[in-house]
C-alpha cells in the first residue's frame, strides 16, 4: 500500500483528508501518489503511515473513538492484504478498545483483529528514534500494553481530546516495574505521587502500592501518601 515512507507534505495530505472525514486535524491538500476510493481504503492507508507519525496515529485513534460506527469493518479488512503491517489497524482499535471499554466496540474490535498475529518484536514508529538511543531504549523497557500486545515497542500514548490533553494507554507489570526501577535509579527515594505521575495516573493507588511493596520498603516511621519509599537492599 504505501510506496515509500511518507514526507512531510504526504503526512499533510494525510491529516488534511482525515479532517476531510470528520477528525480533529488539519493539513495541506499537497500532491501524494494515492487514490484512496473510501474512507476505509484511507484508514487502512493512514495507519500504515502513522508509524512515521506519532501525531497521526493519535488522530486516528480519536478519529475511530468519535466515529467507529460509521466505519465499514469489512471493507477495512479488505485492505489487510495490501498493507505490509496490518497489525497497526490493530493496535489502532487496541487503544479505541481502552478508550472505550463498551460492549459494542469490543464487538468490533474483535472483527477487525480476528485472524490477526502478533509481529515480530520491533519498535512500532519506525526512523523516530535513534537505535540503540535512550529514547529507543524507553520504548523498548517501558512500552504501553496496547502495542506489545501485537508484537510493537513505543510508549507514545496517543492523546484523545486535545482540549483536555487526554492520553490513552496502559502499562503491563514488566513496564510498571522498570518505570519504577529507573525512579528510584534517578531519585533514591520516592513518594506513591511520584510513581503515580510517571505512569500518567494510569493505575490504582491499590496497583501503585502493590508495585512499590514488591521491590521497595519504606523509610523512616511516616506511613500514607506522603510516606518516602526506597528500595529494598538485594540479599
Amino acid at each position: 500500500m504505501l510506496v515509500a515512507p511518507p514526507d512531510t507534505e504526504t503526512l499533510s495530505r494525510a491529516y488534511y483528508e482525515l479532517s476531510r472525514l470528520g477528525a480533529q486535524a488539519s493539513g495541506e491538500k499537497s500532491p501524494w501518489p494515492y487514490q484512496p476510493n473510501s474512507t476505509e481504503e484511507l484508514l487502512a492507508l493512514c495507519a500504515e503511515l502513522s508509524r512515521y507519525d506519532p501525531r497521526l496515529f493519535g488522530i486516528l485513534v480519536e478519529y475511530l473513538l468519535r466515529h467507529w460506527r460509521e466505519i465499514r469493518p469489512q471493507d477495512l479488512r479488505s485492505h489487510y492484504a495490501k498493507m505490509a503491517t496490518p497489525q497497526c489497524v490493530a493496535v489502532l482499535a487496541e487503544f479505541l478498545k481502552s478508550a472505550d471499554p463498551g460492549p459494542e466496540v469490543k464487538y468490533f474490535v474483535e472483527y477487525l483483529q480476528r485472524g490477526l498475529s502478533p509481529v515480530p518484536f520491533q519498535l512500532f514508529y519506525k526512523d523516530l528514534y535513534a537505535p540503540g538511543g535512550k529514547l529507543s531504549k524507553r520504548s523498548i523497557e517501558e512500552s504501553l500494553a496496547e502495542f506489545k500486545k501485537w508484537g510493537f515497542l513505543s510508549r507514545e500514548r496517543p492523546t484523545i481530546d486535545v482540549h483536555k490533553k487526554t492520553s490513552v494507554g496502559s502499562l503491563d507489570a514488566d513496564s510498571r516495574r522498570n518505570i519504577l526501577t529507573k525512579l528510584f535509579e534517578e531519585k533514591g527515594e520516592l513518594r506513591l505521587g511520584d510513581y503515580l505521575k510517571a505512569v500518567h495516573e494510569g493505575v490504582t493507588r491499590q496497583q501503585a502500592l502493590s508495585d512499590l511493596k514488591k521491590i521497595a520498603k519504606v523509610a523512616g516511621s511516616k506511613r500514607g501518601p506522603g510516606a518516602r519509599w526506597v528500595l529494598k537492599k538485594v540479599k
